[in-house]
């Protein structure tokens, strides 16, 4: 290697040092090449693209650079993809070699890079792989198109050490444009988040959210606080945790939008899940103001007292009112972990008793769902029942308890009653029990428990002594109202079978069935014995 060439590398050297953008580092190639190198025609410099698994054209001398940027090979194919694989120089003397390295080479591929090279025919041509740390990041080819230009090894070892020195020079061009695009990708994001963060201060709301991320995007957005399971493809979900708040409906999936579209869609969606925590917490404490306005209005509110507690609720106060309480049977309302779920449903109820012309007050305690309902019919009650059970929940998964309507003065009764019914639904598993409706049943709230259990005790203690044969003969005729014929049918047995288990029965208890006063009160111990859910 004489001087020349000697020192054109060392200023080479520097050159590439000097410089981290890769347009300028590919330039100093090519012209140092050109320089070092007497009979190339054609320089090219192929640089490896990892997404698209690519060898693609990044700066050429003497071709049509427009076409050349539309090869694309693949690792392993043609030359240039063989060189890349082996990671080793190669000198190609003769045209047959060069055109069985180039077989492979596919039509799309062969039929560009044949116009690229302004349809010439290769007669000597070198490759050297770009390689720093064992790792190849493309190819210089460089090519002679005239039968008296020959290259030596001397020159494919010259073009060797341009590229080892480019190599680096790309390396560090490459981390300093990915630092460059992070940088300016981190300020976007900072000033994305900012946008949506001032919106949320000045409590612009969902919808202006919604809008801006539009505008930022380009695109469609919608906003559902739930989705359907044939939606999901194009649905980014809203999260607090594992709880999803909520869902932004996208024209297309989330992974088909650019970095800096999806940095705005996921800062929308954290702006939202804080506008939706923010809401919740405010209609959180707007449900526990109902609560202590109810608890207000049981304690018997009166004057302005009163009058400030109606004009909350929209009511007049010689309205009647009714109670209704709602509780699950195999599982809670809403799901405590949740944070919308009770909101959600809670609100629901609202617009159902909204829709059927009801200003009822809607409150929570503990699990149970509170509504206290004005100027309330009876087809108003079957309506409210029928469109809570339509929620989505099933119609055998909510206790329903119902007090009687009373004055607004004694809202107190009507809860109370809603709570016995309630209770009264879950200990035997009625759907909707209506204290109204009630028989024998009221007395278990409203008589002293001992007072009953010795009632009980007095009227049906001697029936212990018979067989459980005798007991459900006494239950069948009870229900069929002393229905002689329709008993024995129901427990097939002959009439004279069961003539003698009630004249048994009545010689037990020492009773006569005939006798009104003996026949009432077996009855009502009888029904409060089976309403107490005891057994024999």
């Amino acid at each position: 290697m004489n001087n020349y060439k000697t020192n054109k590398l060392l200023e080479i050297n520097k050159m590439l040092t000097q410089s981290l953008k890769l347009e300028e580092i590919l330039h100093h190639v090519i012209v140092a090449a050109r320089a070092l190198i007497d009979v190339s025609d054609v320089l090219i410099i192929y640089l490896y693209d990892k997404e698209a698994n690519k060898l693609k054209f990044a700066k050429g001398e003497g071709v049509d650079k427009e076409i050349l940027k539309k090869v694309a090979f693949s690792p392993g194919e043609s030359i240039t993809g063989k060189i890349f694989i082996e990671q080793k120089s190669k000198l190609f003397t003769s045209e047959q070699e060069i055109d069985e390295y180039m077989e492979n080479m596919t039509d799309e591929n062969y039929r560009h890079y044949y116009e690229g090279v302004k349809r010439r025919k290769i007669r000597s041509m070198f490759c050297v792989p770009i390689i720093n740390k064992d790792r190849c990041l493309g190819v210089v080819a460089v090519n002679n198109y005239n039968r008296n230009g020959v290259f030596t090894e001397e020159d494919m070892q010259v073009i060797g050490v341009v590229a080892d020195q480019s190599a680096i020079a790309i390396d560090n061009a490459n981390v300093y444009k990915n630092l460059k695009e992070k940088n300016t990708l981190l300020k976007r994001s900072i000033a994305i988040h900012n946008q949506f963060y001032q919106l949320i201060i000045e409590g612009r709301g969902i919808k202006n959210v919604i809008s801006l991320l539009e505008r930022m995007i380009s695109s469609s957005v919608a906003f559902y606080p739930n989705i359907n399971e044939e939606d999901r493809a194009n649905a980014f979900p809203i999260r607090r945790g594992d709880d999803i708040l909520g869902v932004l409906m996208l024209d297309k999936p989330f992974p088909s939008f650019s970095e800096m579209d999806q940095i705005a869609i996921e800062q929308a969606s954290l702006s939202i899940a804080l506008e939706l925590i923010k809401d919740n917490a405010i209609y959180e404490k707007e449900i526990h103001f109902r609560q202590e306005v109810f608890n207000q209005l049981l304690e018997g509110l009166s004057g302005r007292n009163l009058q400030h507690a109606l004009r909350y609720v929209k009511w007049d106060e010689d309205w009647m009112v009714q109670c209704m309480i709602l509780e699950g049977k195999d599982q809670p309302l809403w799901e405590a972990d949740r944070l919308l779920d009770k909101e959600r449903f809670v609100k629901s109820i609202e617009q159902i008793t909204h829709a059927v012309g009801l200003p009822s007050l809607i409150f929570t305690r503990a699990f149970q769902l509170i509504i206290i309902i004005p100027k309330c019919k009876q087809s108003s009650i079957k309506e409210l029942v029928n469109s809570i059970q339509r929620l989505g929940k099933s119609e055998n998964s909510i206790y329903y308890g119902i007090g009687r309507e009373t004055t607004i003065h004694d809202l107190s009764i009507s809860y109370q009653e809603a709570v016995r019914s309630i209770g009264y639904a879950k200990s035997h598993n009625v759907s909707i029990v209506e204290y109204a409706n009630l028989g024998i049943e009221r007395l278990l709230y409203e008589v002293d428990k001992e007072i009953l259990d010795l009632f009980m005790k007095d009227k049906l203690q001697r029936l212990h002594t018979l067989d459980e044969t005798f007991i459900d003969t006494l239950q069948i005729f009870i229900e069929m109202n002393k229905n002689h014929k329709k008993t024995a049918e129901i427990l097939h047995v002959h009439t004279n079978t069961l003539y003698y288990r009630l004249k048994k029965i009545e010689e037990v208890l020492q009773i006569a069935f005939n006798n009104e006063k003996d026949w009432i009160d077996l009855v009502i111990a009888f029904r409060l014995y089976v309403a107490s859910n005891k057994k024999s």
